[in-house]
C-alpha cells in the first residue's frame, strides 16, 4: 500500500481541496444580523441591572446570576428571512454554570417570540450556537400569545434573558446575534421536532377523548357557570368554577380495629382501611383531625378554548337573530382553594367570548355551551348595563364617609390569553342608587395605559392592561350605590355613610380579638370558636430560656429549647398568636398596640365611646382594653430586674394537623434584651398616661413597669457603650430607645428622658430626614414631638418634626400619582410584598393631616386605601369579613383544621411581586403546583391580579398581627377625624 508521500502531488492537492470544501460547507451560512453589539444595552433588569454591559462590541454577561435580562429597543425588518434561525456567537467562561440563555424579539403589536439556546461547556474559543430544535424566525420556541404570529417586518425590541430557574454564577461573552440559513443539521432538528409534535398531538387527541368520555356527561359534579357578564361591549365573560372541598373536622378519636398509624414528621397520620384519613393530635393523641376532601369534575379546557363550542342567540336583538359564534376565545384560570394535604384545587375559569358585534343593554340573550361539560348547558342572559355586575368595574367595598375628599372606582380587565384590553375614548359612567336611579355621571380618565411605566420599586408596568379612573368625590349623599359603565356593567354595591370607616376599623380590631392566646374566643364576641390555649393552668409547660433573640436572631427552635433553664413560668400566657400558625407571640406585635394607643390620644372623645366586640373592662375604653390585653402578656413576662423578653415560642412550627388548644409542644420564653425592653417601655408608658385619665388606680402599675424596664435597658445600653460593643447591635435599637425616652418624658415630664431622646434624634439635622432605612427611622417619635406642648419642646426641633412629616406625606402622594391604582408609600424602595398590596402605607399622610389640616393629605390617606378595599383586578378585599367579596382562605390553622370559616378581621399579606423577588419561600407554590394548572402560566399574570386565595400560599395568604398596623391606624384615623 502506498504511503502518503508516494501519492502524486496533484492527487494530494485535490484531496486537500475536497476536504476543505466539505469543512467550509459545514459552516452555517450567515444571511443577516440582529446585533453586533455596537451600542450599549438600553435597559437591564433583575440581577443583570447595573452589572452586565457591552464593551468592545461584545456583550459581557458577568458578575451576576442568571436571574435577569437586558436588551435594546431598535427597529428591525427580518421579514426577508422567515426560514432562517437566529444564532449566537459566544463563549462561556470557566466560572459559568448557567445552562441556557433566551433571545426575545418583540414586535410593535407587543407580541413576543423566544428562542432558547443551550450553552456550551466553558472554553477559550467562540462558537456559533443555534436554537433549540433549530427553530426558525417564523416559529419561535415560545410565542407570547397562542395562535399569534410575530410580525418580523416590525420588530421593535430584542432582549437576552437568563435562566431564571437558577441562581448560580454567570460568565458568558457574546460577539453577535446573527441569522443563519438552515443547513442539514438544522433541518434534521426541525424534522425531529415535527415528528415529536405529531406524536404529541396524537397523544393529546387520545387524552382528550378519554377526558371527554370520563367527564363529558353533565352531572352534579360538573363545573358550574356562576356568572355571565360583559367586560367590554362585545366581550362576554363566563365565570366557571370546578370542584369543591369537604372541610376537615376535629373530633375525639374513636379507634377502629383496622386503624394504623405512621409518623408524619413530629405528627402522626391515621390510616383506616389502608388509606390515610387524617392525623391524631394532642399531647395524648386523643383527637382526630380528618383530611380535607376534593370533589368535582375538571373543566374540559380544550373545549372551552374552541370558538365552535359556544353560540349566542337573541330573540329581541336583531344582530343576534341568527346564532353567532365568537370570533375569538380567551381564558384565564386559577385556583381559588386548595384541599389539604395536597388533595386538589378548586378552579375558577374566566372564559371570554369575543363576539363579532356588541351586545345591547336591555336585550335578552341565550348562550349555548355545546359539548362543554358545564351546568347549565344553556344560559339565559338579560344584559342590563345598569344592573349586570362586571368584573372589569372595581369599587371601594369599605365605602366612604360623605365628606371623604376622594371617592373613586376603576375600570380594567386583563383577558389572560387575550392580553391587554383597551377601551374606547369617551366612555361615561354613572353612580346608581338602590332604585337604579342615576344620581351622578362622569367621564372615565385613563390612569395608566398598558405600555406606560409605573414609577414604583421597579419602574415598569405591573398591570399589563389599561386602567381607567372614575371620580365622584363631590358626591356626598348617604346611601347604597353601584358604579356602572355604559354598555359594560356595574361594580359591587358600596355605601356612603358616616360609619363606613368605623365598620372597617372594628372588623380589623375583631381580628386582633380572634388572635388572642391564653383565653377562650367565641360568642358573643365572635362566631369563631377557640377554647383556651397555651395556658400553663391547663398543663402547657412554658420554660424560661437563656436564648437571646437580640444576639442570635428571633427565629430559633432548637437553640431556644437547648437554652432552657428548666424554670417553669406560670404567668407566661396571653398576647396575640403571631399568625395563622399560632406558635410565636413576639414583642414586635406591640406596634399594632401602639397604633391603638396613639389613636386614643388623638381622638379621645371618639374612641372613649367606641364599643368593640370584646370583653369589656369597666371604666376603660374598649380600644385601651384591647391594647392592655397584649401589653399584659409582656408585663407578666417582665423579670424582677425590669428586663423584658422578645416573646414566647415553641421549638418548631405546629405539628401536622394540630390546633392551638391541642398542641403537643412545650413553649419557651426568650431571654430579656434591650430591644424588646425599649419597645415594651414605650408602649407601657403610653398606656400608663392614658389610664391616668380613665382609670387612675390602674395607672401606677404600668407606669412603674415602664420605668423599671427603661432603667434596665439604659443600664445595659451604658455597659455596651463602655465596652465598645453598642454599634454591633441592630441599628433599630437606637430608634426604639429614642422613642421610648420621648414617651417617658411625655409621661413623667422628667428632663433626663428628654436628654436621652436628644442623644440620637434626627430632628436636629438639616435637612431633617426621619426615614433613613439602615440608619434611623424615627417617624413615630417625630410625630409625638410635633404634638408635645410648646413648653416641653425645643422650637426648632418641633418645627423640623412637622416639616419632616410633611415631607414623608409628600413623598407618599408623589408615589401614588405614578401608579395606576394609587398604591401608596413614602418609600419608593419598599419591596412589593408582605402587606404592600393589602394595607395602606399612609400613616404619615394621616399624621400630616392631623398636624396641618391640609385637605390633600386627607385625600391621600383615603386614596391609599383603595386597592386593598376592592379597587383591584380581583374585586376582593384582603381582610376576612370585610366588604362584599373578601378573601376566604387565609393561612389560619385553627379554623381550617376544625372546618370553621376563617375568623373575621384577618388581613393577609396579599399580592407579591414574585417577578422581582424570585425566592423559593415565595415561589414554591408556583413552581410545584400553579405552573401546572394556571392559564396563562403564573409568570405571565399581572402582579396586581396574581393573588391566589389558596390557604397554603405562605407569601400571599399568611399574615402577622403587626402587619395590620396600617389598617388599624389609617382606618381608625379616617373613622375618628372630625
Amino acid at each position: 500500500m502506498k504511503t502518503m508521500t508516494q501519492w502524486p502531488q496533484r492527487v494530494l492537492f485535490f484531496l486537500l481541496l475536497f476536504a476543505f470544501s466539505i469543512r467550509a460547507s459545514a459552516q452555517p451560512q450567515i444571511v443577516g444580523t440582529i446585533s453586533q453589539f455596537d451600542k450599549p444595552f438600553l435597559f437591564a433588569y433583575g440581577s443583570w441591572d447595573k452589572k452586565v454591559g457591552i464593551e468592545n462590541k461584545r456583550a459581557l454577561l458577568k458578575g451576576a446570576t442568571p436571574r435577569g435580562g437586558a436588551g435594546v429597543n431598535e427597529t428591525l425588518n427580518l421579514a426577508a428571512h422567515p426560514n432562517a434561525s437566529p444564532a449566537l456567537r459566544l463563549k462561556t467562561g470557566a466560572g459559568n454554570t448557567m445552562k441556557k440563555i433566551t433571545l426575545l424579539l418583540r414586535d410593535t403589536a407587543e407580541i413576543t417570540g423566544e428562542w432558547q439556546f443551550e450553552l456550551p461547556a466553558p472554553g477559550d474559543n467562540f462558537s456559533l450556537v443555534t436554537p433549540q430544535d433549530g427553530a426558525p424566525l417564523s416559529q419561535p420556541n415560545k410565542i407570547s400569545k397562542a395562535g399569534a404570529k410575530l410580525d418580523l417586518a416590525n420588530i421593535m425590541q430584542w432582549q437576552l434573558i437568563g435562566d431564571w430557574s437558577a441562581d448560580t454564577p454567570l460568565d458568558v461573552e457574546i460577539e453577535s446575534i446573527v441569522l443563519i440559513a438552515p443547513d442539514a443539521a438544522l433541518m434534521q432538528q426541525r424534522a425531529a421536532l415535527e415528528t415529536q409534535k405529531n406524536a404529541e398531538l396524537e397523544k393529546a387527541r387520545r387524552e382528550r377523548e378519554a377526558l371527554q368520555a370520563k367527564y363529558g356527561n353533565r352531572n352534579a359534579n360538573s363545573p358550574q357557570v356562576k356568572e355571565v357578564a360583559l367586560v367590554a361591549p362585545d366581550i362576554i365573560a363566563l365565570t366557571i368554577e370546578a370542584g369543591r372541598i369537604i372541610p376537615s373536622s376535629l373530633t375525639p378519636y374513636q379507634a377502629q380495629p383496622d386503624d394504623k398509624t405512621q409518623p408524619d414528621g413530629q405528627g402522626v397520620k391515621l390510616l383506616r382501611g389502608g388509606h390515610e384519613i387524617g392525623w391524631l393530635i394532642g399531647p395524648k393523641k386523643a383527637h382526630r383531625v380528618t383530611y380535607e376532601k376534593f370533589e368535582g369534575d375538571p373543566l374540559l379546557e380544550f373545549l372551552a378554548d374552541e370558538k365552535g363550542t359556544f353560540a349566542v342567540h337573541s330573540k329581541d336583538d336583531a344582530a343576534f337573530a341568527n346564532s353567532a359564534q365568537p370570533i375569538n376565545i380567551f381564558r384565564k384560570s386559577k385556583p381559588i382553594d386548595w384541599a389539604q394535604p395536597a388533595q386538589g384545587f378548586v378552579m375558577r375559569h374566566m372564559v371570554y367570548l369575543k363576539m363579532p358585534r356588541a351586545l345591547t343593554s336591555g336585550k335578552h340573550y341565550t348562550i349555548a355551551t355545546g359539548a362543554l361539560n358545564v351546568n347549565p348547558a344553556t344560559m339565559d342572559f338579560d344584559f342590563d348595563a345598569t344592573k349586570t355586575r362586571s368584573e372589569a368595574v372595581h369599587v371601594h367595598q369599605i365605602g366612604y364617609r360623605p365628606d371623604d375628599p376622594i371617592k373613586r372606582a376603576f375600570l380594567s380587565d386583563w383577558l389572560g390569553t387575550g392580553g391587554a384590553l383597551k377601551y374606547p375614548d369617551g366612555l361615561k359612567f354613572s353612580l346608581r342608587d338602590k332604585n337604579n336611579k342615576a344620581v351622578f355621571t362622569g367621564a372615565l380618565e385613563l390612569a395608566k395605559s398598558a405600555d406606560e411605566k409605573e414609577l414604583m420599586w421597579k419602574d415598569q408596568n405591573f398591570n399589563r392592561t389599561d386602567v381607567y379612573r372614575m371620580d365622584f368625590g363631590d358626591f356626598q349623599t348617604p346611601g347604597t350605590y353601584r358604579v356602572c359603565v355604559e354598555n359594560i356593567g356595574c361594580s359591587y354595591p358600596f355605601q356612603i355613610e358616616e360609619q363606613a370607616w368605623q365598620r372597617a376599623f372594628k372588623i380589623q380590631i375583631q381580628g386582633l380579638y380572634n388572635q388572642r392566646s391564653g383565653v377562650e374566643v367565641g360568642p358573643p364576641y365572635s362566631d369563631f370558636k377557640k377554647p383556651r390555649d397555651f395556658h400553663p393552668a391547663d398543663g402547657v409547660r412554658v420554660f424560661r430560656s437563656k436564648y437571646s433573640a437580640l444576639e442570635k436572631g428571633g427565629e430559633a427552635f432548637k437553640e431556644l429549647a437547648e437554652g432552657s433553664t428548666g424554670e417553669l413560668l406560670p404567668d407566661a400566657w396571653g398576647g396575640y398568636h403571631d399568625a395563622g400558625d399560632w406558635n410565636p407571640r413576639r414583642v414586635t406585635h406591640l406596634s399594632v398596640t401602639m397604633a391603638q394607643l396613639e389613636l386614643l390620644e388623638l381622638f379621645p372623645a371618639y374612641f372613649s365611646k367606641l364599643k368593640l366586640s370584646i370583653p369589656i373592662t369597666p371604666d376603660v375604653p374598649d380600644i385601651l382594653t384591647e391594647a392592655l390585653f397584649e401589653i399584659d402578656c409582656f408585663r407578666r413576662l417582665q423579670n424582677a430586674d425590669g428586663g423584658v423578653p422578645h416573646g414566647i415560642e415553641t421549638p418548631g412550627d405546629p405539628i401536622a394537623g394540630e390546633v392551638s388548644w391541642l398542641q403537643s409542644m412545650d413553649a419557651y420564653v426568650f431571654a430579656p434584651d434591650i430591644n424588646a425592653t425599649y419597645i415594651y417601655a414605650g408602649v407601657c408608658a403610653r398606656a400608663a398616661k392614658l389610664l391616668a385619665q380613665y382609670k387612675p388606680q390602674m395607672a401606677p402599675l404600668y407606669r412603674d413597669s415602664a420605668l423599671h424596664a427603661m432603667q434596665w435597658a439604659e443600664k445595659d445600653y451604658a455597659q455596651r457603650k463602655v465596652a465598645g460593643t453598642l454599634d454591633k447591635l441592630d441599628w433599630t435599637i437606637k430608634d426604639a430607645r429614642n422613642y421610648a425616652a420621648l414617651i417617658l418624658y411625655d409621661l413623667t415630664g422628667e428632663k433626663q428622658w428628654h436628654d436621652v431622646f436628644l442623644e440620637n434624634t434626627v430632628l436636629n439635622a438639616q435637612p431633617t430626614n426621619i426615614f433613613q432605612w439602615g440608619k434611623a427611622v424615627q417617624r413615630d417619635a417625630a410625630f409625638l414631638y410635633a404634638r408635645l406642648p410648646a413648653n416641653k419642646t425645643e422650637a426648632t426641633l418641633k418645627k423640623n418634626a412637622v416639616s419632616a412629616i410633611e415631607n414623608q406625606a409628600s413623598s407618599a402622594l408623589n408615589y401614588a400619582k405614578n401608579n395606576a391604582f394609587n398604591l401608596t408609600t413614602p418609600d419608593k424602595g419598599k419591596p412589593m410584598f408582605l402587606g404592600f398590596y393589602s394595607t395602606p402605607d399612609a400613616i404619615e399622610l394621616a399624621r400630616a393631616h392631623f398636624l396641618t389640616g391640609k385637605k390633600e393629605y386627607l385625600a391621600g390617606a383615603v386614596q391609599a386605601t383603595q386597592f386593598q378595599a376592592g379597587c383591584n383586578p380581583n374585586n376582593m378585599t384582603y381582610t376576612t369579613g370585610l366588604g362584599t367579596n373578601p378573601i376566604l382562605h387565609p393561612l389560619h390553622l385553627d379554623s381550617r383544621h376544625t372546618g370553621q370559616k376563617a375568623p373575621v378581621g384577618l388581613t393577609v399579606y396579599g399580592n407579591v411581586d414574585y417577578y422581582n423577588w424570585n425566592q423559593s419561600w415565595i415561589t414554591w407554590p408556583i413552581q410545584y403546583h400553579l405552573s401546572k394548572i394556571c392559564t396563562p402560566s403564573p409568570d405571565e399574570w399581572p402582579v396586581p391580579e396574581a393573588y391566589f386565595d389558596i390557604f397554603l400560599f405562605v407569601a400571599q395568604n399568611e399574615f402577622t398581627v403587626d402587619a395590620w398596623t396600617p389598617n388599624v391606624y389609617v382606618w381608625g384615623y379616617l373613622a375618628a377625624r372630625p
